[in-house]
């Protein structure tokens, strides 16, 4: 199962960026900045699932 976990993070992620995206870009009315916020969500997925899944045993 915990091998698994980083890929059902990034699945979950998915939905959620979209979400951001879209409250993000009816909040500020800037497509550019709903697209960071949502890239953004991906960067730190991925920088969690590096530092909690990449260490050496």
């Amino acid at each position: 199962m915990m091998k698994n976990l980083p890929g059902i993070l990034f699945l979950i992620a998915t939905p959620c960026s979209v979400a951001l995206f879209v409250k993000v870009q009816e909040a500020s009315g800037s497509d550019i900045l709903g697209l960071l916020a949502a890239v953004g969500l991906y960067v730190l997925v991925g920088a969690f699932v590096a530092f909690v899944f990449g260490k050496k045993k």
